[in-house]
């Protein structure tokens, strides 16, 4: 069968096209997954929380920034006092242990689960403990997002930090990306929806140093 050039032309650019760069070498997994190939860094995470620490909070619900991120410091007491439920104690125990705390006292104001993201601030507010990228037309802002703790932040902080969500965004289609121990390039794709209504903790993934979120806009 004849072939004309410009034939040709276009079915090597399509062979191109399909083929693509990334399915070589990008391993796509599971948040489950991810979540495993990301050790804390340093003792933040396990660390207790003392009088004088300073953390940051914000609640989401249903998709809807419900607190924003709020900072308050531990008192003498022990108690952090945040918007709407007040004086909550979490001294003495780590950050997992304290999240869970104030997700209990947040959840008896809404009928839905809301998504409470609780870090632990350095002393300065700087980022001491790396940077995550954000792209995309997404987001409000896109740029490198400061991780504000040692055990990472969760990818709900994350993309509050960066602007939130723009009116056009494709929440269903986050992708993240990591390179691990081993130099092997991970990537996840998460639905937003499945951590705020959804309540799927393991979604609403621990990001690190280096990870790079993409929020893609809908394709109309």
């Amino acid at each position: 069968m004849h072939m004309s050039f410009n034939s040709t032309c276009i079915l090597l650019i399509c062979g191109v096209a399909l083929c693509g760069c990334e399915t070589s070498d990008v391993t796509m997994v599971t948040a489950r997954d991810f979540g495993y190939s990301s050790p804390r860094v340093g003792s933040v995470g396990t660390a207790k929380l003392a009088s004088g620490d300073a953390v940051e909070v914000s609640v989401e619900v249903d998709g809807r920034l419900e607190v924003p991120l709020t900072q308050a410091s531990v008192n003498h007491l022990g108690f952090v006092t945040l918007p709407l439920v007040g004086d909550v104690q979490i001294a003495g125990v780590g950050l997992d242990v304290a999240r869970e705390t104030v997700s209990r006292r947040y959840e008896t104001y809404y009928v839905t689960k809301p998504v409470i993201t609780l870090s632990l601030v350095g002393e300065d507010g700087s980022a001491e403990w790396g940077q995550v990228l954000v792209t995309g037309r997404g987001v409000g802002d896109p740029g490198p997002v400061p991780l504000t703790s040692g055990s990472g932040m969760r990818l709900s902080a994350v993309i509050q930090t960066a602007g939130g969500f723009a009116p056009a965004a494709n929440t269903s289609k986050i992708q993240i990306t990591r390179v691990d121990g081993r130099g092997r390039k991970l990537r996840v794709v998460v639905d937003f929806d499945d951590i705020g209504s959804g309540g799927d903790k393991e979604a609403d993934i621990l990001l690190r140093d280096g990870d790079i979120v993409n929020v893609p806009e809908r394709i109309w």
